[in-house]
């Protein structure tokens, strides 16, 4: 097809429904238009569902906890609401509100629509400038665009490396698309990320336990409620995972659970309460090693536990290896550690899941070496965070502290539930390793009731359909990696690249401006997405997705034991197609379509093979599969780790600023009050989950923006007052990296020093700037984890000639509908 429409503008792409729209009913972005508005106003809602005529299958698919399975009323073709579903097991029953705006989100004119081409791109010539604010559409055909893109990836295989044409899947969808993707990506032979975001807790949890990764393991999310203390460490979980946490920690309070919350914001988790820590921002390490030190100093140590599970007795020598039983005994070996049998007295192999009455305190001479035990050096490391030498400078009263750890220690099963804020300090990772060695001293593992992170239990399905034997598979680069090869700093610079659910590069990436400026150095960078997102603005090719309701597909998930089922409700609207159908295409103009098939149903069957549990026609049925698979309580047996035990003292430990890591040792980066720039810019910035959307999706929901019309920045009153703020001013928030102009607005729930806007909105909602030109690329030397939260700012007034019209005098867009409210695109 030729190009109808020379130089759209990003305007008109985004709002044109035009004659397509008006032919399918769709006109206009409010769901209401679907029928006469002043009939939909005199007829009562139950019955204007009596005469619905399917109710589908469905799911949701952003990347949040809940995946929930929903239920999809269809009537005349259209899908006329959104329903939570009964599960198999219905204790998983829930939904949320962004759920619940499907039918907005089907139907909205800010939908792709078509394959489109920037109109001063072409291959050989890629123009680069060209991408982002001022970029112009031509609106081409399918197979004009699938061309394009397969022909620009061949020419960078032939003359760079496959390695140089990067496969960027983000985390906007679930259910097959991924599996296709990686399978083409592994054929191909080219780069895909592995993560840098949200990673850091996990992975210091991981060295203690021997799992984490995403977040930290714990039992079931049935289980949160048999728990009778429940620390909520960083995380707003009634605004963020309210689809399923939330519930169950209720019930445990209902059940007569003490409820603390770790967070230096008091917010909509901190109101339900039974005590908060107010720690401040970057400081969780120094208060976990405080609570470290109460166990000690009062005697909260399960004694059995850390002598039959854990190293506290492994025997530790003065240069901080562990002596093994190779160095002591003939039959020995040089993995094994050593304890010290007080019963017997003398030395004997420390096996995993094994009692004895092993030292776990004292210092001892075993052949001549000088040993003392693991659990003296965490002692050691810990005795000098007291609670009353730490409570000012974590910014929690010592006797709180205290508390906390004397309910932890006396109530029975409990423990800590984490959300991904410390995640995103620089030296997260400390307090992961700390954390997990507070749990283990007082035996909070492998028991019903027992909270030992964030990650309840999910489900999935067996499947044997993945990468293809033979294949040269993918080269994965984590994210800071993927930036140096976008730069070019790399023996395979990135060329070309394909972006699929992905809104990182342009939206979500800490210091987004060297992600932008690094795209210049790409000639072909093609964007599949359902809307047109910012990083669809940077794209040379533009491939319009179908809504997740256009498509047949079955997910597992990673925090509750179901399989989900889906069923289209309808066609994908205008030209958009599912990225199964876009894939295979492109598979077969790259050599590869004998790995593929054309048809979803028969992929489908390929990928559930392997299951022997459940068909297609058992989840077309019932439309969910409970995994029973799944166990409800972890930790029991030996751990994932060398020794097969808790290790508490890590002699294989990274090392930070120059301190080894064998235990906790609390570091702080931009959050130090004596940092470089800290006068300069005074307040630490953070960029805190909404409940309004799930990262940077359901921000062009008209019932959202009515609600959240615009992006503010959180600034305590004090904060405000001193810099000449008043509430609802609009404000200049900045530092040496970029800046953003925001609506101020006093909210008391930050403590001096702090100031928050909400992440996931995108550039043009701005009135200036973007958010993540203020956040860095710093990374830790032990994990390359993305530190947003790591962040000095300053706030001042925004000048006088800043157009603030898109919300003081809006003119309100077709998507919003009636909206009087929302901001401009």
């Amino acid at each position: 097809m030729s190009s109808e429409d020379q130089g759209v503008s990003r305007r008109s792409v985004l709002l044109g429904a035009g004659a397509a729209a008006g032919a399918l009913g769709l006109g206009g972005g409010y769901v209401s238009s679907l029928g006469d508005r002043s009939e939909m106003a005199t007829t009562h809602q139950i019955e204007s569902y009596l005469t619905e005529n399917a109710v589908l299958h469905g799911y949701c698919s952003p990347n949040c906890r809940g995946k929930c399975q929903m239920d999809v009323y269809v009537r005349d073709g259209q899908i006329q609401k959104v329903e939570p579903k009964i599960p198999d097991n219905e204790d998983y029953k829930r939904s949320c509100t962004l759920g619940l705006t499907h039918t907005q989100r089907a139907y909205n004119p800010t939908r792709l629509k078509y394959p489109m081409k920037r109109t001063d791109w072409s291959p050989g010539n890629p123009n680069p400038s060209g991408r982002g604010d001022g970029a112009e559409f031509e609106r081409i055909s399918w197979d004009e665009a699938l061309d394009y893109v397969a022909d620009e990836m061949n020419r960078v295989r032939e003359e760079y490396d496959p390695r140089s044409v990067y496969f960027e899947l983000g985390s906007g969808g679930a259910g097959i698309n991924g599996t296709i993707y990686s399978r083409l990506a592994g054929l191909f032979g080219g780069t895909m990320k592995s993560w840098s975001i949200d990673i850091n807790v996990g992975l210091g949890f991981r060295r203690i336990t021997g799992g984490g990764y995403f977040n930290t393991p714990t039992n079931q999310a049935t289980d949160i409620e048999n728990a009778n203390t429940i620390v909520i460490w960083g995380g707003n979980i009634f605004e963020s995972r309210f689809q399923q946490d939330a519930s169950k920690v209720l019930n445990a309070k209902e059940n007569g659970a003490k409820i603390v919350v770790v967070d230096p914001v008091y917010n909509t988790t901190t109101a339900k309460a039974d005590m908060w820590l107010p720690v401040k921002p970057g400081k969780d390490g120094h208060l976990a090693m405080s609570m470290i030190n109460v166990a000690f100093e009062e005697d909260y140590l399960d004694r059995e536990f850390l002598r039959e599970r854990t190293l506290g007795p492994a025997l530790v020598k003065e240069d901080g290896s562990l002596l093994k039983t190779g160095e002591i005994f003939d039959d020995g070996d040089d993995e094994t550690p050593v304890a010290y049998d007080e019963a017997a007295g003398e030395p004997v192999a420390l096996e995993p899941e094994t009692y004895g009455e092993y030292a776990l305190f004292g210092e001892y001479e075993i052949d001549g070496t000088t040993v003392t035990t693991g659990l003296t050096k965490v002692r050691e490391a810990a005795a000098e965070y007291a609670p009353e030498d730490m409570a000012d400078y974590v910014g929690v009263q010592a006797e709180n502290i205290r508390k906390t750890v004397r309910w932890l220690g006396t109530r029975g099963p409990g423990g800590i539930l984490t959300g991904l804020g410390v995640d995103r300090y620089v030296y997260g990772h400390v307090f992961g390793q700390a954390y997990a060695i507070l749990l283990a001293l007082m035996g909070q593992y492998g028991q019903s009731g027992c909270v030992t992170g964030g990650i309840t239990q999910g489900g999935g399905f067996a499947s044997d359909y993945g990468g293809v034997e033979g294949a040269p598979g993918s080269r994965y680069l984590q994210q800071k990696g993927i930036l140096s090869a976008l730069e070019g700093d790399d023996e395979h610079p990135i060329k070309a690249m394909y972006a699929m659910s992905s809104n990182f590069v342009a939206n979500q990436m800490p210091n987004r401006q060297r992600w932008l400026k690094a795209l210049e150095n790409v000639d072909m960078v093609a964007v599949a997405d359902i809307q047109h997102t910012p990083n669809v603005q940077h794209a040379d090719i533009v491939l319009p997705a179908s809504h997740w309701f256009e498509r047949e597909d079955v997910a597992g998930t990673w925090t509750q034991p179901h399989v989900r089922y889906r069923e289209p409700a309808h066609d994908p609207l205008w030209e958009s197609k599912h990225d199964h159908w876009m894939l295979v295409r492109l598979a077969e103009r790259l050599g590869f379509g004998e790995h593929f098939d054309r048809d979803r149903e028969t992929t489908l069957r390929k990928i559930l093979a392997a299951e022997e549990r459940f068909t297609l026609e058992d989840l077309r049925e019932k439309g969910t599969f409970f995994d029973d698979s799944a166990p409800e309580v972890i930790w029991q047996g030996e751990f994932n780790t060398p020794s097969g035990r808790l290790e508490l003292y890590d002699e294989d430990a990274p090392s930070e600023k120059g301190n080894s890591l064998e235990v906790p040792v609390p570091l702080e980066s931009r959050t130090r009050e004596d940092y470089p720039t800290a006068d300069e810019y005074p307040l630490t910035f953070l960029q805190k989950h909404s409940r309004w959307r799930i990262h940077s999706q359901f921000g062009r929901m008209p019932w959202m923006r009515r609600i959240n019309p615009e992006p503010t920045v959180d600034i305590n009153p004090k904060d405000a007052k001193s810099r000449g703020i008043d509430d609802g001013d609009y404000v200049r928030v900045y530092n040496d990296r970029g800046e953003v102009v925001v609506k101020a607005k006093h909210n008391e729930g930050y403590r001096p020093g702090m100031v928050n806007i909400d992440q996931g909105w995108w550039g043009d909602d701005y009135v200036r700037g973007h958010h993540n030109d203020l956040t860095h690329l710093d990374v830790s030397e032990a994990i390359e984890n993305f530190a947003f939260y790591d962040t000095r700012v300053e706030v001042e007034p925004a000048p006088d000639d800043i157009d603030t019209s898109m919300y003081t005098d809006p003119k309100t867009e077709d998507w919003l509908g009636e909206s009087t409210t929302g901001g401009g695109n």
